[in-house]
C-alpha cells in the first residue's frame, strides 16, 4: 500500500531533474546581474533600482529542495489516490443505467473539484470581482462542461466539432465585454485544470472509456479540454453584468534583503496557509468518494486504505510543492521580470530569459508528468512519453516568448488566440482524433501552478516595470501558454499520419513488379505434366 523505496528514488531523481534547469537560469541570471553588469542597468525611468537580493537566493535556494520533494511525493500519491478516485467514480457511472441520476452526480463532482483548485484562488484575488463569485461562477461551468462531456462519450460525439461551436461561442461573446478582460477570461479556463483538477479528471475519463468499451483510447482524453471552456464563459457572463472594480492588480514585491529569522518566519507562515488550503481542496474531494463508494461500490477496504493513503502523500507535495512556489519562486520571478523590463535592451532579453522559463517550467507542472504518463500508457507506448515532453517544452517556451512580446509592442492578444486557434481548429480535422483530445488536454494541463505562480508573476513584473497596463498585457500568458500545445501536438500528430502514409506507399510500391497487371494463362494439361 504503501510506495517502496525504488519508486520513490524514481520520482525523486524525475523531479530533480525537472526542478534543476530553471534553478540553473535563476542561478546564472543572479551571478551575471550581480557582478557583470551595474546596478543602474536595472533602474527604471521612474528612478526604482531592483536587483535580486542574497536572501532571496537563499529562499529560492530552499523552495527548489521543497518542490522536488513536493513533486516526487505528489506525482507518487496522484497514482493511488487522485487518478484512482476519477478512474472508479467514472467506472462506476458509466454502468448506471439512471440518466438524471449519472448527470447530477457528474456536475457535483466537477463543482466539487473545480473549488477545490488552488491556482483558482490565486487568480479570482487579482480580478476585481468578490473572490467567491467568481470561483462559484466558474465551478458551476466546470461542472456543467463536466457533463456535457460525458453526454459526449455517451453518444460518441465529434471532440473537435464541439471545441469548435463552443470556442465560436467564446470568441462570439467577447466583442461585448470590456477588452481589458479578454486575457482574464482566457487565463481562467487555463489555471482551472490544476493539480487536483488534472489528475481527478484524466482518471475519470479513463474509467468511463475502459468500462463503456469501443474507443477507449480515443474517449480516455478531451474531458480536461471541455472543462477548459466553462471557465472562459463563465468569466465572459461575469463580466457582461458585474462590474470589475479595477483594484485587483498584483503587489510588487519588495527587492530589500530581509533577514533569515523573517525568512524562516515567512516560510512558516506560508506553508501553514497552505496546508489549510490544500486541506479545503483534497479533503471534501476524499469525503465525497469514501461516502460514494460505501453506497454505491462497496470496493475492497485494501484498496479503500491505499487510495487513503495515496490521498496523504498527495497532500504533503501539494503543500509543500505550493508553499515553495508561492513563497520563494513567485517573488524571484516577479524580481526578475521587474528587472528586464527597466530598458529596450534590455525587454530582448527578457525574451529570451521568458522562453527558457517557459520550457523548463512546464517540465517542473506536477500533473503534466500525470498526462505524458497517461498518454503512453493508453497508447500502449506508441506515443512516447520523452516525445511528448519535449513538445510541450518547446511550445511553452514560444509561449512565454509571444507574450513578453506583445508587452512590448503592445498589441491585444486577441491577434494571437483568434489565428491561433483557427489554425487548431484545422488541425483536429486532419489528424487522428486521440490527438486532438490529447492536445486540448495538455494546453489546460501545461498551464498549471508552476505558470501561475512562476512564469506569470514574471510577466506581470515585466508589465509593471515597462508601464503596460497589467490587465490588458501582464495576462494572458496563460491563455497563450494553453493555446500552443494544442497546436504543436496536433502537428506531431499531422506528421506522424503523413509518415504513415509514405511508409505504406513505399511498402506498396516494393510488393508490386512491373507486370502485375499482366493476364498470364496456363494450360493446365501441361501444367500436370511438368512442361510449364
Amino acid at each position: 500500500m504503501i510506495p517502496d523505496g525504488r519508486e520513490w528514488l524514481d520520482k525523486l531523481r524525475e523531479s530533480l531533474f525537472s526542478a534543476a534547469p530553471i534553478a540553473f537560469v535563476i542561478v546564472v541570471f543572479f551571478l551575471v546581474t550581480r557582478f557583470a553588469l551595474p546596478a543602474d542597468q536595472f533602474q527604471n525611468a521612474a528612478g526604482d533600482i531592483y536587483a535580486l537580493s542574497n536572501d532571496q537566493m537563499i529562499s529560492f535556494a530552499v523552495a527548489v529542495g521543497m518542490i522536488v520533494v513536493g513533486m516526487a511525493l505528489f506525482n507518487l500519491g496522484t497514482e493511488q489516490s487522485m487518478t484512482e478516485i476519477g478512474r472508479i467514480i467514472g467506472g462506476s457511472l458509466v454502468k448506471k443505467n439512471k440518466f438524471f441520476f449519472v448527470i447530477v452526480m457528474t456536475f457535483i463532482i466537477g463543482v466539487l473539484v473545480t473549488i477545490a483548485e488552488p491556482d483558482l484562488s490565486v487568480l479570482s484575488g487579482q480580478i476585481g470581482i468578490n473572490p467567491q463569485i467568481i470561483i462559484w461562477t466558474i465551478g458551476i461551468g466546470v461542472g456543467l462542461f463536466l457533463v456535457v462531456g460525458v453526454i459526449r462519450t455517451t453518444l460518441h460525439q465529434s471532440l473537435n466539432v464541439m471545441f469548435l461551436a463552443f470556442y465560436g461561442l467564446c470568441f462570439a461573446l467577447l466583442y461585448f465585454i470590456d477588452p481589458r478582460f479578454l486575457p482574464i477570461c482566457f487565463d481562467s479556463g487555463g489555471v482551472t485544470t490544476g493539480p487536483v483538477t488534472v489528475p481527478f479528471l484524466l482518471g475519470f475519463g479513463l474509467g468511463m472509456a475502459a468500462n463503456r468499451g469501443g474507443k477507449n483510447s480515443e474517449d480516455s482524453f478531451g474531458l480536461t479540454a471541455l472543462c477548459s471552456i466553462g471557465p472562459i464563459l463563465a468569466v465572459v457572463i461575469i463580466s457582461l453584468v458585474l462590474k470589475a472594480s479595477g483594484k485587483g492588480l498584483p503587489s510588487v514585491y519588495p527587492n530589500e534583503a530581509t533577514s533569515l529569522s523573517s525568512i524562516w518566519e515567512g516560510l512558516l507562515r506560508d506553508s501553514i496557509g497552505t496546508m489549510g488550503s490544500v486541506a479545503l481542496s483534497v479533503v471534501p474531494i476524499l469525503v465525497f468518494f469514501i461516502v460514494y463508494e460505501l453506497i454505491f461500490i462497496r470496493i475492497a477496504v485494501k484498496d479503500l486504505i491505499r487510495i487513503i493513503i495515496g490521498m496523504i502523500i498527495t497532500y504533503a507535495g501539494l503543500v509543500l510543492f505550493l508553499a515553495a512556489v508561492e513563497w520563494g519562486f513567485l517573488p524571484i520571478a516577479q524580481t526578475v521580470g521587474l528587472m528586464l523590463g527597466t530598458s529596450d535592451v534590455m525587454h530582448y532579453v527578457a525574451v529570451g530569459i521568458g522562453a527558457l522559463f517557459g520550457v523548463f517550467g512546464v517540465l517542473a507542472e506536477p500533473a503534466v508528468h500525470v498526462l505524458v504518463s497517461q498518454m503512453e500508457q493508453v497508447s500502449d507506448g506508441r506515443i512516447r512519453k520523452v516525445n511528448v515532453l519535449a513538445m510541450l517544452a518547446l511550445a511553452n517556451g514560444v509561449a512565454v516568448a509571444l507574450s513578453v512580446l506583445r508587452c512590448h509592442f503592445r498589441f491585444g492578444l486577441e491577434y494571437y488566440i483568434i489565428p491561433g486557434y483557427i489554425i487548431a481548429f484545422v488541425l483536429s480535422f486532419l489528424v487522428p482524433k486521440i490527438y486532438t483530445a490529447m492536445a486540448f488536454d495538455s494546453g489546460g494541463v501545461a498551464s498549471g501552478p508552476m505558470t501561475s505562480t512562476f512564469v506569470l508573476p514574471f510577466c506581470i513584473g515585466f508589465a509593471l516595470s515597462c508601464g503596460a497596463d497589467v490587465y490588458s498585457y501582464g495576462f494572458g500568458l496563460v491563455a497563450v501558454v494553453a493555446m500552443m500545445p494544442i497546436i504543436v501536438i496536433q502537428a506531431l500528430g499531422l506528421q506522424s499520419k503523413v509518415q504513415s502514409r509514405i511508409a505504406l506507399a513505399r511498402a506498396r510500391k516494393r510488393i508490386i513488379e512491373d507486370n502485375d497487371d499482366q493476364i498470364i494463362h496456363f494450360d493446365i494439361a501441361k501444367l500436370s505434366e511438368g512442361e510449364l
